[in-house]
This record gives structure tokens, C-alpha cells and sequence, in this order.
């Protein structure tokens, strides 16, 4: 009776395997750059997969369980309501021996990026679970051990995680880097290179980046954080609205909130700053700590400020120019 089982069992272990490599064969891929019209056709030639599937998924929905034994190839024109399981794969090489590299390879494409994409191939409606997920799609619900998705709308929980878009908590336990994000990013490590609005909590640092790309496609007054920064080390290169708590804080330019460490450092502030050093090219507020420098003078334990000057002179300031 055994015997039959594990060789019904190696049976099946075989067929899915076998339906994994088969499904691994080059496909024709249409451009990226298609209309909504376009995409809405191509979602017109989706066949109905009832109850399991084999992936990689092409012109596929699958309505209950999919799963993709090696995913070394995208899934294209799919979607999956229910449970996707990705069991090995690309995310899997990076997952285990390039964490880090990936997460500076991911920050660094950032700023190559002219838009951020919004229409996507695959999509996944329920849990998608495995190490292998390597898509730039969509995830509406619970992701585990995935790697790159393009927009988030839920949880995802991972060794890295590497999205565009994320709208929820997202768990890196060696880090997360993100395009844009709303919502709780918890890593060792978070980067944003595109504009952040929530709280990044990490045990290494936090660093929101605003490259190339925010420099060409957001108005100079809007925020790059808007939220809580904590960490042994925060920064942000654009402006920022919120609270930044660890040992080096930083804000390239005009932060409306507090900084909390043992070194703040900002540009135009309007808030407050409480450390044993803190550092400002312009202030509005209260600087508290050892010593505080302002405007090329130093003022020890205490310096309080409640008009700008800068901002009141004839001269324009640069947050004003187009």
C-alpha cells in the first residue's frame, strides 16, 4: 500500500514538474507600452482555470490554486484569485546570496525610471507565497517570501522586498526598496527613492532618496516623507513633514517637524531639534542640545528663533522658483 502512494506521489511530483519546464518556453511578448484599450483586449483573451493550474500563467485566470515550480520566466496576460505559489526561481538566488546587492541594484534603477508603471501583466487577488515570485505585477492581499512586485495593496513579508508602488506594511528582514510608498516599512534597512508618506522603522537606517527622478517630476515644495523616520540613521534628500528619531538625522531641505538624535542635521527648518548637535542653514523654532549651529553661529544649550528672515527678505527663495 506504501509503495503504491509514494509512487502515485513521485507520479505527480513528475507531471508538475514536467508541466513547470513546459511552461518555461520563450513566448511572444507584446510591448510594454500598449493603451488601456489594448490591455482591455488582451484581458478579453484570458481562459478560465478553475480549482489549480500549472504556472508560469499565459492569457490564464485561475480561480483557486496556481502554482509555478520554477518561475524563470514572467507570467504574462494572468491573474490569479486565490492562491499563487511560487516555488523556485530567480527570487529564490536573490533571496538567499544577493540580498544586499539587490536591494542597491533595485535603489539605483530608480532614477533610471521615467515613470512608474501602472498597468501590469500579472496580478494576484488572495496570498501568493514562495520564494520565487519575481513579477513586476500586482498584489492585492498577503505576499510571503516574494521579491519584486510592481504595486502592493496589502501585506508583504520577505527577506527583501524590491516594488514600485506599496500601499500597506511591508517586512524585510534584510531590507525594503521602494519607489513610492504609503503605509509601515519595517527592514534592517528601508530605502524609498521616490516619495514616502508613513513610518519607516528600521535597525540599520532609513533614507528616503528622491534621485533624478523627483527632481524631475515633483513641484519643489511637495514633501519626499511625509511621516515617522526611526533608526540609527535617517535621511531624507528632499523635503520632508514629520518626526526623525535616531543617532544622525538628516533633511537635504526644508523639514516642517522635529529631529530627535545625538546629530541633526537640516536645511530650512521650521520645527525643532533636540540632540547634542544640531546643525540648520535656517530656522524657524528651537534648536536644544549641546550645541547649535545656525546661520554660521553657534549658540550652546539653547537657540530660539520664531521668524525666518531668510524667508521674508526681497530675494526669492529657491522653494519658490519654477
Amino acid at each position: 500500500m506504501l509503495a503504491k502512494v509514494s509512487c502515485i506521489s513521485w507520479v505527480i511530483g513528475l507531471l508538475t514538474l514536467s508541466g513547470g519546464l513546459f511552461a518555461q518556453e520563450k513566448w511572444d511578448r507584446e510591448p510594454p507600452e500598449l493603451s488601456r484599450a489594448e490591455w482591455k483586449h488582451l484581458r478579453s483573451l484570458r481562459k478560465v482555470r478553475p480549482l489549480f493550474w500549472i504556472g508560469p500563467l499565459q492569457n490564464k485566470a485561475v480561480y483557486g490554486i496556481c502554482f509555478t515550480p520554477l518561475s524563470f520566466r514572467e507570467h504574462y496576460n494572468a491573474v490569479v484569485n486565490g492562491l499563487n505559489l511560487e516555488l523556485l526561481g530567480i527570487g529564490t538566488l536573490y533571496n538567499t546570496i544577493g540580498s544586499l546587492l539587490a536591494l542597491f541594484a533595485m535603489a539605483e534603477s530608480f532614477d533610471s525610471m521615467d515613470t512608474i508603471p501602472e498597468v501590469y501583466n500579472f496580478q494576484v487577488n488572495g496570498i501568493s507565497l514562495g520564494s520565487g515570485f519575481v513579477q513586476k505585477g500586482v498584489l492585492n492581499g498577503i505576499g510571503v517570501g516574494g521579491l519584486l512586485i510592481g504595486k502592493l495593496n496589502g501585506i508583504s513579508v520577505s527577506v527583501v522586498n524590491l516594488m514600485y508602488r506599496a500601499n500597506g506594511s511591508v517586512i524585510g528582514v534584510v531590507g525594503n526598496a521602494i519607489a513610492e510608498m504609503r503605509g509601515l516599512g519595517i527592514g534592517f534597512m528601508n530605502g524609498v527613492g521616490f516619495r514616502m508618506h508613513g513610518v519607516q522603522l528600521a535597525l540599520l537606517g532609513n533614507a528616503v532618496f528622491n534621485g533624478r527622478i523627483l527632481e524631475d517630476s515633483l513641484r519643489n515644495k511637495e514633501r519626499g516623507l511625509i511621516g515617522l523616520q526611526v533608526g540609527p540613521f535617517n535621511g531624507v534628500s528632499h523635503n520632508a513633514l514629520g518626526m526623525q528619531i535616531g543617532f544622525l538625522n538628516s533633511v537635504h531641505r526644508k523639514h516642517e517637524g522635529i529631529q530627535m538624535g545625538l546629530w541633526n542635521k537640516g536645511n530650512t527648518l521650521h520645527g525643532v531639534q533636540i540632540g547634542l548637535l544640531n546643525g540648520c542653514s535656517s530656522l524657524r523654532g528651537a534648536q536644544i542640545g549641546l550645541l547649535n549651529f545656525c546661520e554660521g553661529k553657534l549658540s550652546p544649550f539653547l537657540r530660539v528663533k520664531l521668524k525666518d528672515r531668510r524667508l521674508t527678505t526681497s530675494e526669492p527663495s529657491s522653494e519658490s522658483l519654477p
